[in-house]
């Protein structure tokens, strides 16, 4: 048994929030030096508290449409200050307070609610790993919070912390993809300066808003009409994995279908569709595959990180969705290492226009814009303060 102790709290709603607790539970496992308590609000609540985080989990789906309760839910959320305990707030938190209140242990949490329930409770440590930084991510009383850059920083030194309590930790990229970061760059720029077919990686947000899984749809199929590969990465129970079937079957091409346990596709088919369950297995199969991609197309949320620091050009889903999506995209468009599609019709075009950004050398600039620029071993970096400070 061993005598330290970490609790890791998830919300387990989406992607983003999750997935940067995710890469140091997966290092601090293979540091062997704690006892691990990892749980998440479902599981730390009941009655009318698990119902709020359940009526929470269905908000944040239907925020994610154009529907008039997923606009207002937009709008709700873009107003919310988890600074100030209200009603919601007190029945989510009513469970996990009970939970953790006579628990000293440090506890790291990554979503920003969690830190207004428990706020100034001791060793409690926020993983903030988004480069944007919205008025809503801002929450004072965690004793330290993790941040991936010096301008990451900056908004919660404005707002009521010292810069002793912000840990800069360079970003948080999946630790399987941090080792075969250089090789893949290098193998990356010789097919960009080559003749060889391009393949490109296709992912959609957890929730799979509308408005992206149809342009996803469209880009694929352009860009195999021009010559080039797709490996599109899908939930095996999500809308966007029978569309994409559904329109290749129409179109007559070809699309292998693989699962984390699939044995790896030779290289050269023109279409992949990776299938998940949970993010463990997608991780998984985006290790299995990262070697072949010279570009990819996704929502700018958390795989912002891949293109600032992994040479790896990146196009974006539109619309923004979110209060931290426009932010990021912000980022990526002024550091030279993305695109926007904004139309279904930039959609369609996507596959000439991607032979246009190659023969111009585009796509080589954006690619070299993103390495080398800064520092991917985040996960690393609080791994090792974790352990220095606790182990």
């Amino acid at each position: 048994m061993k005598n330290n102790k970490l609790n890791f709290l998830y919300t387990n709603i989406g992607r983003g929030h999750p997935f940067y607790l995710d890469g140091i539970v997966e290092l601090i496992k293979a540091e062997d030096r704690f006892d691990l308590s990892i749980s998440d609000v479902f599981e730390s609540s009941s009655d009318i508290s698990n119902l709020s985080w359940q009526l929470a989990r269905s908000l944040y789906r239907i925020g994610s449409t154009d529907s008039l309760v997923g606009r207002m839910y937009s709008k709700l959320r873009d107003s919310s200050d988890f600074n100030r305990q209200g009603l919601a707030m007190r029945i989510m938190g009513r469970d996990i307070e009970k939970k953790y209140h006579g628990d000293s242990a440090p506890l790291i949490v990554a979503h920003p609610v969690l830190v207004g329930i428990l706020a100034n409770r001791k060793n409690l440590f926020y993983q903030h790993g988004e480069l944007a930084v919205p008025k809503q991510a801002v929450v004072a009383g965690a004793e330290y919070v993790f941040v991936p850059t010096d301008k990451a920083a900056e908004p919660f030194i404005t707002s009521s912390y010292s810069s002793s309590n912000l840990i800069v930790t360079g970003l948080c990229i999946e630790p399987c993809l941090v080792k075969q970061a250089e090789q893949a760059f290098n193998i990356r720029m010789s097919r960009l300066d080559s003749s060889e077919r391009l393949t490109g990686g296709f992912f959609s947000s957890g929730a799979e808003p509308k408005p992206h899984i149809e342009k996803l749809v469209l880009a694929t199929v352009s860009v195999v009409k021009h010559g080039h590969n797709v490996i599109l990465f899908a939930k095996k129970t999500g809308n966007l994995a029978s569309l994409i079937k559904r329109e290749f079957e129409n179109r007559n091409i070809e699309l292998i279908v693989v699962d984390d346990k699939s044995q790896k596709v030779e290289s050269g088919s023109s279409a992949v569709l990776c299938l998940y369950s949970d993010r463990k297995a997608e991780t998984e199969l985006v290790c299995r595959f990262f070697e072949e991609l010279d570009f990819f197309v996704a929502p700018s949320h958390e795989r912002t990180n891949w293109a600032l620091g992994l040479g790896l050009p990146m196009f974006i889903l539109e619309p923004a969705i979110g209060p931290f999506s426009p932010l990021n995209r912000e980022i990526l468009l002024e550091a030279g290492v993305a695109e926007s599609l904004y139309s279904t019709e930039d959609s369609r075009q996507f596959g000439n226009k991607l032979n246009e950004l190659k023969k111009s050398r585009k796509l080589q600039h954006m690619s070299e814009s993103g390495w080398e620029k800064q520092p991917i071993t985040g996960f690393k970096a609080i791994t090792d303060f974790l352990v220095n400070k606790f182990a």
